[in-house]
């Protein structure tokens, strides 16, 4: 295509360049007071999944390798980037959530400046004076920073996915404008392409980029006379419609590729491709009526939304229907037959930007973190009307609704912060909103578990299954609940019953091979854990299981196997109590050194596990190493003058070092404790006997 547009504000000054970094800092400041409690809130729902129990971002030092691993071998592994940026995050933090949150709260602000200077392009090429602009621009680059609809965009931790390709996409799009409009194609145009890998590398919105390319092409590098210049600019505006109808044909003729690739994702959703299309008109309207009436209590993790089950059931389906393409068609014209085609790119942003997300892909039905950079139009638009309102001689009452408007959404996205605080306050506050829903009383019930409100959480579940009787983790959840609380017959009830409902999760049957190691059941553990590890081959937790039964049913050599299947899988499951059990394994198989080392970095991770200090103290006594193991238990005795272990250990060491007085008062003092400890009265029988020769 050629350039065919004048320079940016050809002409004209730009402001002073105090006032335009006033009006970023300004931009920013805003959003850091608006986001301040944020880095008190916690791990939420798809965190868990993606973060808190996926070891390959677990990093523990910052290595390449961590890096490499993490960014192979996330939850969901074609979005590198995030998967990268968790495990520097965990890494920096140690697994808290707060470095998280600090880090969406830094994106998000990025992607505020980004929407300004995306504002500014379109206020510009709109024929608006720089200074208006900027000002215009900023104060709708402010509402779309604090409205409360970003607020599960910043707030979910996970969803740092969504504001990392928004960031990227609107750099590609910054850059290949301002690439256009200047002629500096060898700055802008390699800037426009590293953005887009990188929003590539991000998640799966980026591929609508080249229609939001073409949409920029059309509406801001052009002047209104030459928009379509050629044949060549027909069939290129045709592509979108083609793409329509081949699509259509796809899914509901041909079943080929789209088709093969979209369907199989509804098998485990409780709607249809064709619920799901017809419903999503009246979802994006409904996200439409909370940006307009941001009300505090409007906005949910969960929804109740009813789906469209016909063309005419529910009656706002065709309205919708109608009015998503009224907006397009409006759109269109807008941006290639009126003068103003800034407001075409604006309006026709919103659609262009929900179209992977809102439309065929077998995604939740309703989610706001969906609106985030689609809204960043919709932002435009009302900076555009505040901008008319101004040239109509009303720039005070202009300033004044702006001032306003970014007053109210400021405190109710401070208001709604608190919300995410735990995972008690989303879940409460969810199911008062939805009570119909019944992930969310799941969720709830789980986050009561947290917090060992197990009689609760069980009530939770118990409402969740009322509500959708087959709904599978449930019952899980709801076993462990059970289990926690002793009743080991209603566990394996649940449990059995999830494995009846998902056989191919590990989870069923590794919750059932732990409740009976928990009964001392050790041979159905291992049956239970081991098919747990066959159909899972990524985390730990069989193997990690696996091993504490090993050891308890006499295996070390199994023990030491599975800690290391364990520990290759995530090596966050490394803790102390890990090397703890693998010193106490590589002692019963008499390999004293490697016992030492693995206690030895127990100790180093945790100093206060007395437990990992007695092993230790036994394996350098079993080494021949007395000093060092009378040390020990010296030690070990201090901390914990009741055991009677510690007291025997230190009267076995005393009596092999040869000072038999003071061996015979601790070992008597281990057969006070623990009359039991036969060793101890060996030692005292032997000491006796040879005081009396």
């Amino acid at each position: 295509m050629n350039q065919t547009s004048a320079p940016l504000a050809a002409g004209r000054e730009h402001p002073h360049w105090l006032l335009r970094t006033g009006l970023v800092a300004a931009l920013i400041i805003l959003i850091a007071l608006a986001y301040h409690a944020a880095p008190q809130n916690s791990f939420h729902f798809d965190d868990a999944a993606n973060i808190v129990r996926h070891g390959p971002v677990h990093m523990t030092d910052p290595d390449i390798d961590a890096i490499i691993r993490a960014a192979r071998d996330g939850l969901l592994p074609q979005r590198v980037l995030p998967n990268v940026s968790f495990a520097i995050d965990w890494w920096r933090g140690n697994g808290s959530p707060a470095p998280f949150l600090v880090t969406n709260i830094i994106i998000h602000a990025a992607t505020a400046v980004a929407t300004l200077a995306l504002l500014l392009l379109a206020f510009q090429r709109s024929g608006a004076p720089p200074l208006t602009s900027w000002i215009f621009a900023s104060a709708a680059t402010a509402i779309w920073a604090i409205h409360p609809i970003q607020v599960q965009a910043v707030t979910y931790v996970v969803q740092r996915m969504a504001s990392m390709v928004a960031l990227f996409m609107l750099i590609t799009v910054i850059a290949y404008v301002r690439g256009r409009l200047t002629g500096r194609h060898g700055l802008w145009y390699p800037v426009a392409i590293l953005a887009a890998v990188a929003a590539w590398f991000s998640k799966e919105n980026a591929y609508i980029l080249p229609a939001l390319i073409l949409l920029a092409e059309y509406t801001l590098c052009r002047d209104p006379g030459e928009r379509i210049r050629s044949r060549a600019d027909m069939a290129i505006l045709a592509l979108p419609i083609v793409i329509v109808i081949y699509l259509i044909l796809d899914l509901a003729v041909f079943q080929g590729p789209v088709w093969n690739y979209v369907v199989p994702g509804y098998a485990h959703r409780d709607f249809t491709l064709s619920e799901r299309l017809l419903t999503q008109p009246r979802v994006i309207f409904f996200h439409l009526g909370q940006m307009l009436m941001p009300l505090p209590e409007r906005f949910s993790i969960e929804h109740e939304f009813a789906l469209s089950t016909n063309l005419w059931t529910p009656w706002t389906t065709p309205l919708a229907l109608a009015g998503i393409l009224i907006w397009i068609v409006s759109g269109i014209w807008l941006a290639l037959r009126s003068r103003f085609p800034a407001v075409g790119f604006l309006v026709l942003w919103v659609p262009a930007t929900l179209a992977v997300e809102s439309s065929v892909i077998a995604l939740e039905i309703v989610f706001e973190h969906r609106m985030y950079l689609p809204s960043a139009g919709l932002a435009g638009l009302a900076g555009l009307g505040l901008m008319k309102l101004a040239e109509r001689r009303l720039r005070v009452a202009a300033v004044g609704l702006a001032g306003l408007l970014t007053t109210g959404l400021f405190t109710a996205t401070l208001y709604r912060i608190p919300t995410w605080r735990t995972p008690v306050t989303l879940y409460e506050h969810a199911v008062h909103h939805a009570p119909g829903v019944p992930r969310a009383w799941t969720n709830l019930a789980t986050a009561y578990e947290d917090q060992d409100r197990s009689l609760e959480a069980i009530a939770a579940y118990t409402r969740a299954l009322s509500l959708e009787p087959n709904r599978a983790i449930a019952h899980l959840n709801r076993g462990s609940s059970h289990r926690k609380l002793g009743n080991f017959v209603a566990a394996e009830a649940d449990y059995r019953r999830f494995i009846e409902l998902e056989p191919d999760d590990y989870r069923g049957p590794y919750a059932l091979g732990a409740l009976h190691a928990a009964a001392g059941r050790y041979d159905e553990a291992i049956r239970w854990l081991t098919a747990a590890n066959q159909l899972n081959a990524r985390t730990p937790l069989p193997l990690r299981e696996l091993a504490d039964v090993y050891f308890a049913a006499g295996r070390p050599d199994a023990t030491v196997t599975a800690l290391e299947g364990a520990r290759g899988r995530d090596p966050a499951i490394a803790t102390a109590e890990y090397f703890d059990l693998l010193g106490a394994a590589y002692g019963r198989l008499g390999r004293y050194d490697e016992a030492i080392e693995a206690f030895g970095r127990a100790l180093r991770m945790e100093p206060a596990l007395v437990t990992a200090l007695l092993h230790r103290a036994f394996a350098y006594l079993r080494s021949g190493r007395l000093d060092a193991a009378l040390a020990d238990f010296d030690s070990a005795a201090t901390a914990m003058p009741d055991n009677a272990r510690a007291h025997y250990g230190r009267a076995e060491t005393l009596m092999k070092l040869g000072r038999h007085t003071e061996a015979l008062n601790a070992a008597r003092r281990s057969l006070a404790l623990d009359p039991a400890e036969m060793r101890a009265a060996q030692i005292i029988e032997a000491l006796e006997t040879n005081a009396a020769r």
